[in-house]
């Protein structure tokens, strides 16, 4: 009976990270089709060399930022506003997407 019980306790958990990560993509493929300009970007997480690092305690922040043409400083603070908004959405709406963002870049599909 109870490794019934953990298997639907994995089970719900893996649906959970796959929802999480379902959501990660919408989220970030809206984002790239409000913004055309927007080539990719990559969200790191904040490393501090005199303290050991827990995933739970990591800030995280975007760097990296692919836009082309090139854009005025206004142009470029607004795309950067959007995928600041979108990181904080994510973050705050599914606990697992700390760690579905931790140390990725996101590109821009061609087909």
């Amino acid at each position: 009976m109870k490794t019934q019980g953990r298997v639907k306790n994995a089970s719900a958990a893996e649906r959970a990270w796959k929802a999480a990560d379902a959501e990660v993509s919408a989220q970030v493929a809206a984002l790239f089709a409000r913004c055309p300009e927007l080539s990719g970007f990559s969200v790191q997480a904040k490393v501090a060399a005199d303290e050991p690092n827990r995933p739970e305690d990591e800030e995280l922040f975007v760097t990296a930022i692919g836009i082309a043409p090139r854009l005025s400083k206004d142009q470029y603070a607004d795309i950067f506003e959007q995928i600041a908004t979108v990181l904080k959405s994510l973050l705050s709406e599914r606990q697992e997407a700390a760690s579905l963002l931790r140390g990725r870049t996101f590109a821009r599909v061609v087909h």
